[in-house]
């Protein structure tokens, strides 16, 4: 929580602003990777999404992707539960902590022969095939040629084909993974959830993920036809089981050069081991927060081929610390992380707010007078204070000379916006009943459990938002009137 003489309303033209932070924030780039646990009131849950690690090694992993250096990580099941890449040794800010090359993972730009169209060769087909709209369908297509082609053969005698192999057997189970992607849910899940921008994305991804699937599904039953007799329920299973991968665990990487020249539309990659690597925010000064950051380097005009994906050491780092960076601002905020990962990142006061052209940490809704606001702790959004300030007049608690004395956020005006916030967080810890289940599976199963988790996990989230929210406001309007008493 910022001090209370941080929190003095300035004025802008979007919201009043309760706090502010000079300092401008590093970013990774875009990334979307999944944890293997939840937090449910701020405590973190082991899932059956995380395979047993015991007999793993990433040493082994770092040599068949032939990525550097090789004995430097290991995955650990941390406090709580969750699975995470730890160091064996300490490192330096600076200090290269994974390299793995482009010509290891697996590259959007790189999609199989048999997915959209025939390969004749010609434009329309290129343009087709490499559209930067596509790149999920074209990871998925190219996850699905890598499964097809190698299930019948009896020796993967190439190391980078084994390091595939058990990188597959590490991801989470596909009811798990499900289950924890609101696209999948029921409207009665997402509604639980108490959050209308959720049930917003997951309408607007609903049928362009459908219409992908079935995309896939019809390429993919064209490209096996001579060879197997496979039945559509189960194509359309693993084309499903593919998007859920891509979805979670793709980043994408600017094609540029050492110079900073951009050649190239964005790259969308699955890196194996890099993964692995959990969120942390990059805001979060403290424990949690982000101690690395990855980018692409060795690349040329026109050429990934020898260029490396590498994690470097944003600070000094301690034997036995997990590796976290910055998931991007798909993690941002926390119904956006869920929506994209499947996923609740823990909600921290202390996090910095950053600057107005980031997405803000996190936020909450909040309705009154009919009309719905995303708050956050740092600022009050100016529709709202004036539908606040309009009620606050009717109801007595403000008038025109308070206006004259401290603008339309008055002290009063601040306490009727945070007794709504305070009430509104209350309601959130009211459990609602579940009565369905995803796709109409028993309502015990460990699916559902983990489904009805994370939804409130998200509405405890939103409830430590509105809360600091409130306490803001309650503790600007206190300062307020205190100051306006020492003039007097």
């Amino acid at each position: 929580m910022a001090p209370i003489n941080s929190f003095m309303g300035k004025f802008s033209e979007t919201a009043f602003a309760l706090s502010a932070s000079t300092e401008r924030n590093y970013h990774c780039m875009e990334s979307r990777l999944p944890r293997s646990s939840i937090a449910i009131n701020g405590v973190s849950h082991k899932t059956s999404s995380s395979p047993d690690i015991s007999s793993i090694s990433l040493s082994d992993m770092c040599q068949m992707f032939r990525a550097t250096p090789t004995d430097l990580l290991y995955l650990s099941s941390q406090t709580g539960g969750e699975r995470g890449v730890c160091i064996y040794s300490s490192v330096e800010k600076g200090d290269v902590i994974l390299s793995i090359p482009i010509s290891s993972c697996f590259r959007d730009d790189e999609p199989p022969k048999w997915f959209e169209g025939d390969d004749d060769g010609g434009d329309d087909h290129d343009i087709n095939r490499y559209n930067p709209s596509g790149w999920a369908s074209r990871l998925a297509a190219i996850l699905l040629d890598h499964e097809f082609s190698n299930k019948n053969s009896a020796d993967l005698l190439d190391s980078l084909e084994i390091g595939r192999e058990t990188w597959k057997s590490m991801l989470p189970d596909r009811n798990i993974l499900r289950a924890s992607l609101p696209v999948h849910w029921s409207e009665e899940f997402l509604s639980n959830t108490k959050c209308t921008a959720l049930e917003l994305a997951v309408d607007s991804a609903y049928f362009a993920r459908a219409n992908a699937v079935m995309q896939l599904q019809e390429e993919l039953k064209q490209a096996l036809f001579e060879e197997e007799n496979v039945d559509d329920d189960f194509l359309r299973q693993k084309c499903g089981d593919a998007l859920d991968i891509v979805q979670t665990r793709t980043c994408r990487v600017e094609r540029t050069c050492e110079d900073g020249a951009q050649w190239g539309p964005p790259l969308r990659i699955l890196a194996p081991i890099f993964d692995f690597i959990n969120h942390g925010s990059m805001r979060n000064p403290g424990t949690g927060g982000a101690n690395a950051a990855f980018g692409v380097e060795g690349a040329k005009m026109s050429d990934m081929n020898n260029a490396n994906l590498v994690v470097r050491a944003i600070r000094d780092i301690e034997e036995g610390e997990e590796i976290l960076f910055d998931y991007g601002d798909s993690a941002r905020p926390a119904w956006r992380c869920l929506s994209s990962y499947g996923f609740v990142p823990d909600f921290s006061a202390s996090v910095e707010t950053g600057d107005d052209d980031v997405a803000i940490e996190n936020v909450a809704e909040l309705w009154m007078n009919g009309l719905r606001f995303d708050v956050d702790p740092e600022s009050v959004p100016y529709d709202l204070v004036e539908v606040a300030a309009a009620q606050a007049l009717l109801d007595g608690e403000s008038n025109d000379e308070d206006e004259e004395k401290y603008g339309l956020l008055t002290p009063g005006v601040a306490r009727s916006i945070a007794r709504r916030a305070t009430d509104s967080a209350y309601r959130l810890l009211l459990e609602p009943g579940i009565n369905a289940s995803i796709d109409n599976e028993d309502e015990e199963s460990p699916e559902t459990i983990y489904s009805e988790s994370l939804a409130a996990s998200l509405r405890w989230s939103q409830y430590s938002v509105l809360l600091s929210f409130a306490e803001n406001l309650e503790r600007f309007s206190f300062q307020a009137q205190q100051n306006e008493a020492e003039k007097a």
